[in-house]
């Protein structure tokens, strides 16, 4: 028999599963004899039930009266709450963001997929909310380059690093990355801390591995470096007078592991809700940067039991 187009079983279908049934029939057989998955059949032997097994009349009669029972859910987010939310999307705050930190707060905290929800039937709607968000329905994949590197000197490789910087049980462990513009367009130097999530940002007018080693120096002086991770990337070729400057030591993740430094990888994508490809960051000044660089410090994370990196910048006094 062929699938039926519909997924609710009807009043004739219930007398046929009863005499199938009463008849030795497998919940696989009447399944397929009626073209439903044998899942429907098992959950309606099982909902529909009565003391005295499985009767067509009595089966049909609590079967309408469940779904007569059903109400349309209220709208959860609505109001005040609303507002809140739609302020906190406008900090580029994640759903899941958003539902700890009022959570934390003491006061009326939807879930995660009720935020998710209010978002895509606001979206449906016309609204605009959804465009703060990290993904807001683009993917973009990077191709690799296959091409060779130089070897960088005195390179550490990750392996060789202490276990202490994985578990994160201190801080002043480092990651760094930088951000391309468009082309000729500069760069950002993107600096993730990995106990805290504190993240620093500077700005670099090329790739060049001397530039590129004193804003990392500028931007940690004053905060506490144990370890840098770096990518393999021949910007990053001065390490050692980094890593001379600040006290600290530099490693290096294998070529292509981008996971090795993953937190200063998520950080660049977030770093986008603000500075899109295409930008030119030749054009942004410190004025600009200093309070995207704040923002970006200030959502909750659920790993900080819903505290923001801001949060520990007390810690990171040298």
């Amino acid at each position: 028999m062929p699938k039926k187009s519909y997924h609710r079983l009807r009043v004739e279908d219930r007398p046929i599963i009863y005499r199938m049934r009463k008849s030795g029939k497998s919940q696989r057989e009447i399944a397929h004899f009626l073209g439903f998955s044998q899942s429907s059949i098992s959950k309606e032997l099982s909902r529909n039930r009565g003391l005295r097994g499985y009767r067509p009349g009595q089966t049909h009669a609590k079967a309408l009266e469940r779904q007569q029972s059903k109400r349309r859910r209220h709208r959860v987010i609505e109001g005040e709450l609303e507002a809140l939310v739609r302020e906190r999307l406008e900090c580029k705050h994640s759903p899941e963001q958003i539902s700890g930190a009022l959570r934390r707060q003491g006061g009326p905290a939807p879930s995660r997929t009720s935020i998710s929800t209010f978002i895509r039937t606001d979206r449906d709607r016309g609204g605009t909310p959804y465009r703060h968000l990290h993904i807001n329905g683009k993917r973009r994949y990077r191709h690799k380059n296959k091409a060779g590197r130089h070897k960088l000197p005195a390179r550490v490789d990750i392996e060789l690093r202490p276990t202490i910087v994985q578990r994160r049980e201190r801080y002043g462990d480092w990651e760094a990355n930088l951000i391309a513009g468009c082309r000729s367009g500069g760069y950002l130097l993107s600096l993730y801390e990995r106990k805290s999530r504190y993240e620093r940002l500077a700005l670099l007018q090329s790739k060049d591995a001397n530039e590129t080693a004193e804003a990392i120096i500028g931007a940690l002086q004053g905060y506490p470096v144990h370890t840098i991770t770096y990518d393999n990337g021949l910007e990053f070729a001065g390490h050692r007078r980094v890593s001379e400057a600040l006290g600290a030591t530099g490693f290096f993740c294998k070529p292509y592991h981008s996971w090795g430094k993953g937190g200063v990888e998520n950080f660049n994508g977030l770093v986008r809700q603000y500075f899109p490809k295409g930008t030119s960051f030749l054009d942004v000044g410190e004025p600009m940067l200093a309070p995207n660089e704040a923002q970006l410090n200030q959502p909750p994370r659920k790993t900080q039991c819903v505290l923001s990196p801001h949060n520990h910048k007390k810690h990171l006094a040298a």
